[in-house]
């Protein structure tokens, strides 16, 4: 039997561009970080410490499956795998390599990285209540210098490697920078469907000939699934009882929509041909709650986004399925830290794939093949990405971007946005499709986000805001949000006896939390570069003190002593690292808990994280001792957590559940609250620490319409 796991004292091996991290099983080139399957990364370590060898099938059936028998296919698939994952654009050559009819082996030279004795990292924690001494001092010029080191280090790297990308027989992907003026027109709306309802999902057929939407008739309580010819005008309506159908994607000759069908908990993927009167073909199961985007390359494959990859619910995975044997092949490997990969488009004259990976707080434009290979990073903006248009004659990807009401042109012959138009237009739009470089197919924006208070012990359920709203806050027994108007953003006050006090204020933040003694707030700002915390005198909401963490900010918390807890994702590594800033010295304090997405405070100097598997974490901050909790429900939506005192409130976007954590971190959760509308769902929740109330901010559905957009006509 020939080894097949590294021993203790390696702590890292190193090979063409990537390093192998055996502990955490993942690799990192400097720029991009992946965490392997544990069978691909028992593979990859087998293949490592067996290069000298060509490993045959056997060896891999007795050595890494440890089992009698392993089809082919299985063992096909994950080399096939494997391969994918060891590509990336600075490792670009071959990593293992094929011998025909024999076997396979590890193509270049590893250099194996041992363990060396060091100092405990948990001392940073005991800093909370420390201020630095001559030692942490010079510990932290060390560091410094260590850095600095590092960045030298990574620009001569990247200068090399840019040197040995110039002079070798492999092309690049160069993307350009320079950005074209926005210009600005007006553009008219046309009314295309008279239906009185709510048009609350959408996907355009690839021949941009038909439309398929989520269709609320007035007063209905399920969804239908409404299909729309846009050159004849002709509507068909596919419903059923008890059931929300939505659209899902098409087949490739635009004769077939694919539709989701969920009931009772459950959920079916299905398929109904437009050109012929044969009722609709059931494909497979599907997971209930999460979205669908698909696309039927033939009558036995279908691409789509699969969500709860590596068991975290809201990461998606593109993966190829055959419909015959049910056996899907992954295309894509998102990184933990972000929501996953989302199918956009299928160029059929390239065979290639679009797809938004969706990172915390932005978005990557990727294109790739069938197989997951030739994988190119096209665009990256803060902005979703929610649809992609494609134009042959350009060679061109066209899209909106509903936040910044901008219209895209990116040239894939050229590498870059050759046009941006700024839409002037009567409404909003919820999800668009460009039709072509001049015209827009747009739903009206349906969304309003409102406050909601919710007695525990009453179970009285209440509406308290009046316009659209956000960032609830207790203090004391009153409750705090912002709301806007339509012309001014307001900062109401409600009180207990029902009365609000409002003012106007000037910001706009991404986030805003009020202090529990309301002495201060704090708000997160954003721009293009970067985030910032900015810490503000409640009273007159003054800025007295600024955070700027290195990286995105994922998540921010007031903790006790108005301490504020905060994480954020480094772009290089897409690693999160979660720190206490410190108000008694004004120092960020790293924590020793790995890729957290959300943590809170609990009594006794204990912390709660939630990490990027779902899983909760409860840390001491006296002892640094961490203990590893369990698995939160998956999220129908999103996640949304509040700590307080012992008890821990937890939004899955549909339902909320209580966790009381006064006797032991080993409890069940109990169900206090579940939204009843099927369309609407919790943006987020909050406790308040002197009663038994939660605020929820709940994004609801109100009628909307069916449009296209087209630029308005020059004198």
């Amino acid at each position: 039997m020939k080894p097949s796991t590294f021993s203790e004292s390696i702590v890292e091996i190193k090979f063409g561009a990537w390093r192998l991290n055996p502990k955490q099983q993942t690799i990192n080139d400097g720029a991009i970080e992946r965490e392997l399957e544990p069978l691909l990364f028992k593979i990859l370590s087998y293949l490592i410490l067996n290069k000298e060898s060509i490993i045959t099938r056997q060896d891999l059936i007795d050595d890494v499956w440890c089992q009698h028998y392993v089809d082919d296919n299985a063992i096909n698939r994950a080399i096939s795998e494997l391969r994918k994952a060891l590509k990336s654009d600075k490792q670009r050559g071959l990593v293992v390599k094929t011998h025909y009819r024999k076997g396979y082996s590890f193509f270049l030279e590893p250099e194996i990285i041992h363990h060396e004795k060091g100092t405990s990292s948990f001392s940073q924690v005991n800093a909370l209540k420390e201020t630095p001494n001559k030692k942490q001092k010079k510990l932290i010029a060390l560091i410094t210098i260590l850095v600095l080191g590092a960045f030298i280090s990574i620009y001569m790297f990247q200068s090399l490697s840019s040197l040995d990308n110039e002079v070798g027989n492999d092309t690049l992907l160069k993307v350009e920078t320079k950005s074209p003026n926005i210009v600005e027109k007006k553009f008219n709306e046309e009314t295309l469907s008279w239906r009185q309802g709510i048009y609350s999902q959408m996907v355009l057929s690839p021949d941009n000939s038909t439309v398929a939407l989520s269709f609320f008739e007035k007063e209905q309580q399920y969804s239908s699934l409404l299909i729309k010819n846009l050159h004849t005008g002709q509507e068909k309506l596919i419903s059923e009882a008890n059931a929300n159908i939505s659209p899902a994607g098409w087949s490739m000759d635009s004769e077939r929509a694919i539709y989701k069908v969920e009931s009772k908990g459950k959920c079916g993927l299905w398929k109904v041909d437009l050109t012929s009167s044969a009722g609709s073909k059931f494909l497979f199961d599907c997971e209930p709650s999460y979205p669908m985007n698909a696309i039927s390359l033939d009558n036995n494959s279908i691409v789509y986004s699969k969500y709860g990859y590596r068991n975290r619910s809201e990461l998606s995975v593109l993966v190829n399925r055959n419909l015959s044997t049910a056996e899907e092949f992954q295309i894509s490997s998102p990184n933990l830290n972000s929501y996953g990969d989302k199918f956009l488009y299928f160029i059929k004259n390239k065979n290639k794939i679009i797809f938004e990976r969706h990172q915390f707080n932005s978005s990557e434009l990727y294109m790739t093949d069938l197989e997951g290979g030739a994988q190119i990073k096209l665009y990256e903006t803060k902005s979703r990405i929610w649809t992609i248009n494609y134009q042959q004659e350009t060679d061109s990807l066209l899209w909106y971007d509903n936040k910044e009401e901008i219209f895209y042109q990116y040239s894939l012959n050229n590498n870059r946005i050759v046009s941006k138009t700024k839409v002037n237009s009567a409404s909003s739009y919820s999800i668009t499709y460009p039709i072509n470089n001049k015209n827009i197919l747009g739903l009206i924006y349906p969304f309003t986000n409102n406050i909601y208070k919710f007695d525990l012990a009453s179970q009285n359920f209440e509406r308290v805001s009046k316009f659209d709203s956000k960032f609830a806050s207790f203090i004391g027994e009153n409750l705090v949000f912002l709301n806007n108007d339509g012309e001014s953003i307001k900062l109401n006050t409600v009180f207990k006896d029902g009365k609000v006090k409002s003012k106007k204020v000037s910001f706009s933040y991404r986030d805003f939390k009020i202090s529990s003694d309301s002495q201060e707030a704090f708000g997160v700002s954003e721009s293009e570069s970067e985030s910032e915390i900015e810490i503000l005198n409640y009273e007159d909401l003054s800025v007295k003190d600024i955070i700027t963490p290195k990286g995105d900010l994922i998540s921010v918390n007031y903790l006790l002593d108005k301490n504020i807890g905060y994480i954020v994702q480094d772009k290089p590594s897409a690693n999160s690292s979660s720190y206490i800033f410190n108000r008694s010295n004004s120092n960020s304090i790293l924590l020793p808990v790995k890729n957290a997405v959300w943590f809170g405070q609990l009594p006794n100097n204990k912390l709660i994280f939630l990490n990027n598997l779902d899983m909760l974490i409860f840390f001491d901050l006296s002892t640094g001792e961490q203990t590893k909790g369990f698995k939160v429900n998956k999220s129908a939506y999103k996640h949304s957590l509040s700590a307080s005192q012992n008890k821990l409130y937890h939004s899955t976007g549909k339902t909320v559940y209580e966790y009381d954590f006064s006797e032991s971190f080993s409890v069940s959760p109990k169900k206090v609250f579940e939204i009843s509308k099927a369309e609407d769902v919790i943006l987020d929740v909050n406790f308040s620490s002197s009663g038994s109330t939660l605020t929820l901010e709940i994004v609801e559905l109100v009628n909307n319409g069916l449009v296209i957009l087209s630029p308005e006509k020059s004198d």
